[in-house]
């Protein structure tokens, strides 16, 4: 009587469980079910304010490639610097890493972007899929290639993915999610036909790889956004501030064609020479073949619109590799005299200027006498003479 009375109270749980005729629970299930409810509450009830206000993509960024480094191939990453700034696809070419692994990432409605590999983190990535560690071997000079991008490719989705969810719904920032690898570049001239004109968001990595830091690496990733998407976003304290009313009373701007004619682009020619052949001496034309030119053609090169406007005259150079016209004042520019077939070197009955009095019709010229008139399409400045100060 003792004994059974002494066993079940040793074991209240024993007996707990035969007067309720359910199974206790397991240590630390309880805990557990309270911890999930809490992160269900604070998911819906979005982030805080604090957390929100500490927000910092740069350190967002770093968190996700170290992240994405580890969970892809356990590669150890130390992020030393994440730089944010905005550019544009021209700007491109000179920021790219060196002999850079171009990965092309593609998003939503055919947005395009590139994530430029450096050869250190190329040589990483290869080296722990291989040997499973980071060396400190210098990555050899060369460029990459298809192999090198379909080993490059899970690495570069997995750190969009994690940038997407370490910048889920914050303000000012892309849409890092929505892109992933479409395909390579081993030069980036073809960059600048492919990204489409506008703002572009770039991340500039620097860091080291392995677990001792063996090699420097840098990456950069370059996405499209809409205008005005890179703003920062507000402090917690600038909700508070009293807005300033607009001035009433100030009449609108009216609304003119000016602007939108003035940004319309003009398609301009650089006219060397002009001469006529016979059919005769155009069949006789072979590779190799020399056509003499007046001795001034250089100083009379000109500058025409596409339907044969005469807007300048120059003399034909060279500027940083690319043939360029040095401009005089077309006010000031006499007419060239029009030199004889023996000054130039062509035979008179083929090659020579058309006789005196007879212009050809590709050359003729439309006048220019009302160029100093108002236009409303026109600053209210008059224009400064075509004149290169080159």
């Amino acid at each position: 009587m003792e004994s059974a009375a002494r066993q079940q109270s040793d074991d209240p749980g024993q007996a707990g469980s035969d007067r309720d005729g359910s199974a206790a629970p397991a240590p630390g299930q309880v805990l557990r079910r309270l911890i999930a409810e809490r992160d269900r509450a604070r998911a819906a009830a979005g982030p805080s304010a604090r957390q929100v206000a500490e927000f910092r993509l740069e350190r967002a960024a770093a968190t996700a490639l170290a992240r994405a480094a580890e969970k892809q191939l356990r590669l150890p990453v130390f992020v030393e610097k994440v730089e944010r700034s905005g550019m544009v696809p021209a700007e491109l070419p000179e920021l790219l890493p060196e002999r850079a692994l171009l990965a092309v990432i593609g998003g939503r409605r055919d947005a395009l972007g590139v994530v430029a590999v450096c050869p250190d983190l190329l040589a990483a990535l290869i080296e722990m899929q291989a040997i499973g560690r980071v060396t400190s071997r210098p990555a050899p000079p060369r460029k990459p290639t298809r192999t090198d991008a379909a080993i490059s490719a899970d690495f570069v989705n997995a750190l969009l993915a994690e940038l997407g969810r370490e910048c889920a719904a914050q303000p000012g920032c892309p849409d890092f999610g929505a892109f992933r690898y479409a395909t390579y570049l081993d030069d980036p001239r073809p960059l600048l036909l492919m990204l489409e004109e506008g703002e572009m968001a770039r991340l500039d990595f620097r860091f080291r790889l392995g677990s001792g830091g063996q090699r420097d690496g840098r990456l950069m990733i370059a996405l499209p956004v809409e205008p005005g998407t890179l703003a920062d976003p507000p402090s917690p304290g600038a909700g508070n501030q009293a807005q300033l009313p607009a001035p009433a009373g100030t009449p609108p701007v009216p609304a003119t064609l000016a602007g939108p004619v003035q940004q319309a682009p003009v398609r301009l020619a650089g006219i060397l020479c002009r001469r006529r052949l016979s059919l005769h001496q155009l069949r006789g034309l072979t590779p190799g073949s020399l056509l003499p030119l007046p001795q001034n053609v250089l100083d009379e090169a000109r500058v025409e619109t596409a339907r044969g406007q005469l807007l300048a005259r120059g003399r034909l150079g060279e500027k940083d590799g690319f043939h360029a016209i040095r401009l005089r004042d077309i006010s000031q520019d006499a007419a060239p005299a029009t030199p004889s077939p023996a000054q130039d070197g062509w035979r008179a009955e083929g090659f020579g200027p058309p006789p005196e009095g007879m212009t050809p019709a590709d050359q003729a010229e439309l006048p220019l006498a009302d160029l100093d008139h108002p236009d409303a399409f026109r600053p209210a400045e008059p224009l400064p003479p075509m004149v290169s100060t080159g």
